[in-house]
């Protein structure tokens, strides 16, 4: 009876997380993203011709805008595609769905931590529900983007790391290896996060890895054989290319250049003192540590203005009344008894997450460390847990139904700020305006020789959209040449369409063409025969002829 309750209580956390994840998928966000439109197609192309859209066979890398993606991604999302159409909530599903299988692996490791603790009741609980509200994980699961299936492959890796190494479930450790090996393909963060949880949780662990040394062999065979690719291409030129136009550690930084202005005038006044402080082995050093800690700011995790990346409006990443309970299971774990190797390993998985972000540009940046939330989430339970232990039946029970309140209350706010303030104040992000001009397009485009469309503002990487949106022929689109480059300053062109830069004079513009520009870079003096405009109203985009 009370293993079926159990699988009841665990059974209403799904719901309640897919409900939260799943709900008006197609319109909050307002509309597929500039990277969902891109993995959308080029599913499509794949689906369709067994390309993308450069005609590149089956790629590990989706080379997209030229930032050269793990594909991964792109290939989960082909069913979906096929059984839903080209559309938003088909690109997005696939988040979806592993979302929910990253709550499912962490309760599977409260399970495992429960089980070391003194009275562990409902422990194991407490980290799925903490994840199946979190506004940081709901966010970024209603994404079609690769920062979600990074997450559920490093997650299951580590559950059955811990399955492997504390509950003995030797057939854990090949599990492990693959999910470790398979999140390389994932996203770019999990090949330094995967590669240094499974590196020190190896050393950790040490002792059970020789006790279960046929398994190792059999671990290492499985972990390579599928990682081996992806290491290999990531050191290819394609993929070195998205490291250097990401590195906080380039030349076009503006903190390493600032040190090198810094340093040159130093050399320039025979400054000794100066030219180490502003040295690439001074720079780069502080470059990180300043990345690093950022994103353990109170202010960072636990605040958020109207307009900040990733976050919903007006709240932080976690709920404010999240943070006294990541003190206290810091607190808790270093005094609950639970294995030294345990905390260690639990400290590993804390510690790597930000590696990643910190050693490119943007930081804080929420998807590069979003692989801490399961962390933190599993912290947290120990802070409840530590308070719990402390109370006495009666005590338990008022302390749970605060937490309850306090938990209803943070979810009428984050409704409230993520699909009403969201949508309707952000839609500018997600290109909203270019879907009605697409379909003002299309039906126009019979009256024009061709339709220039700019590359810029609301319309940047309009080329995409429009595939997108036009579900135009993958098949087609490769006879005539594909895609020739991703960048901002390419110039693409189909069927009826060219894509680049326009006219910057009236005088330049030719009869019987339509031109779709971003409204602040309508020449002076063209007549406006059309406007485009966000969710909130504001007009973005132009329709113009001679």
């Amino acid at each position: 009876m009370i293993a079926i309750m159990k699988r009841y209580i665990f059974l209403g956390i799904i719901i309640i997380a897919a409900f939260l994840r799943l709900y008006n998928l197609s319109n909050v966000p307002p509309s597929p993203s500039l990277d969902e439109v891109s993995i959308g197609y080029n599913a499509y192309a794949l689906l369709a011709t067994g390309k993308d859209e450069y005609g590149t066979s089956f790629p590990l890398l989706l080379r997209a805008y030229d930032d050269y993606r793990p594909a991964l991604y792109v290939y989960l999302t082909i069913p979906f595609v096929y059984g839903m159409g080209l559309t938003a909530a088909a690109v997005r599903m696939p988040s979806v769905l592993l979302s929910l299988l990253t709550i499912w692996a962490a309760y599977g490791i409260g399970i495992i931590i429960a089980k070391k603790l003194a009275k562990p009741d409902g422990f194991a609980y407490i980290p799925a529900v903490l994840l199946a509200i979190s506004p940081w994980h709901i966010y970024i699961s209603r994404l079609g983007h690769e920062a979600n299936l990074g997450l559920a492959l490093v997650t299951l890796g580590v559950y059955f790391f811990v399955d492997a190494a504390v509950r003995g479930n030797k057939y854990s450790w090949i599990l492990s290896a693959a999910f470790m090996a398979l999140s390389l393909h994932g996203y770019q963060s999990e090949k330094l996060v995967s590669t240094l949880i499974a590196g020190l949780g190896g050393i950790i662990f040490w002792k059970e890895i020789i006790k279960a040394k046929q398994y190792i062999v059999g671990a290492i065979i499985v972990g390579l054989l599928i990682a081996i690719p992806a290491i290999a291409i990531t050191f290819s030129p394609q993929g070195m290319s998205r490291f250097s136009g990401t590195s906080a550690f380039s030349p076009d930084d503006p903190q390493v250049r600032a040190a090198v202005e810094k340093y040159v005038a130093a050399k320039q006044k025979n400054d000794r003192l100066g030219q180490i402080v502003h040295s690439k082995y001074v720079t780069y050093p502080s470059i990180f540590i300043k990345n690093y800690t950022s994103h353990f700011s109170p202010a960072w995790l636990f605040k958020g203005d109207d307009r900040e990346a990733h976050k919903v409006p007006g709240m932080g990443l976690l709920y404010m009344w999240e943070a006294p309970f990541v003190v206290l299971g810091l607190i808790a774990l270093m005094s609950s008894g639970l294995p030294v190797r345990i905390i260690l390993f639990i400290l590993v998985c804390l510690l790597s997450a930000a590696i990643p972000a910190a050693v490119t540009t943007q930081a804080p940046h929420a998807m590069r460390a979003y692989t801490v939330i399961p962390v933190l989430q599993v912290i947290e339970a120990l802070g409840f847990w530590w308070i719990m232990r402390l109370l006495d039946n009666r005590k338990k029970q008022l302390f749970t139904f605060v937490i309850g309140i306090v938990i209803a209350g943070s979810l009428q706010t984050f409704w409230r700020g993520y699909f009403i303030r969201f949508p309707n104040e952000q839609s500018d992000s997600f290109q909203y305006a270019v879907a009605a001009a697409v379909s003002y397009a299309q039906k126009e485009k019979g009256n024009y020789s061709r339709i220039e469309v700019a590359n810029q503002g609301a319309l940047n990487q309009s080329y995409m959209f429009f595939l997108f949106y036009t579900e135009f022929d993958p098949g087609q689109y490769l006879a005539t040449g594909g895609t020739s480059t991703g960048r901002f300053e390419a110039a693409h062109a189909f069927d009826r369409y060219a894509f680049g830069f326009l006219p910057k004079k009236e005088e330049d513009l030719k009869p019987g063409i339509l031109y779709l520009y971003d409204i602040e870079h309508v020449p002076v003096g063209v007549r406006v025969i059309e406007r485009f405009s966000n969710k909130d109203g504001k007009p973005v985009i132009a329709a113009v002829r001679k």
